[in-house]
């Protein structure tokens, strides 16, 4: 049976077969990793998660070797938003949401360190 012209023979499942309901869904991947939705979904929350205490701790000895610069507050700030993106990109299933939270948590240092060299200067 041809759904608008594409079958199971051209790589596509029929809907209402069995094989429609346990194929897997690919999503975006970690350097370039052939994984599915779930893995990425699963890795983005982890990497958001865990840019919390690192960066915090990381900008804790920032303070404490060149003093407070209001460009840190970014790297305070940003790192729990980072986190509620991508435990709501995991929760909703929103790869876009959790890409997102990925982008900010790795774009968390580059920016702040940017923000306080303008501040120095």
């Amino acid at each position: 049976m041809a759904i608008n012209g594409f079958s199971a023979a051209d790589g596509f499942p029929e809907v209402g077969s069995s094989n429609y309901d346990n194929q897997a869904v690919y999503g975006v991947s970690f350097f370039g990793e052939g994984e599915d939705l779930e893995r990425f979904l699963s890795k983005g929350r982890l990497l958001s998660l865990a840019a919390v205490p690192i960066f915090w701790g990381l900008f804790i000895f920032f303070i404490a070797e060149e003093g407070w610069r209001f460009g840190f507050l970014i790297g305070f700030l940003l790192p729990p938003a980072a986190a509620y993106l991508g435990l709501a990109g995991h929760r909703e299933v929103r790869p876009g949401l959790t890409a997102l939270a990925c982008a900010i948590a790795v774009a968390t240092v580059p920016l702040t360190m940017g923000l306080t060299w303008l501040e120095a200067h």
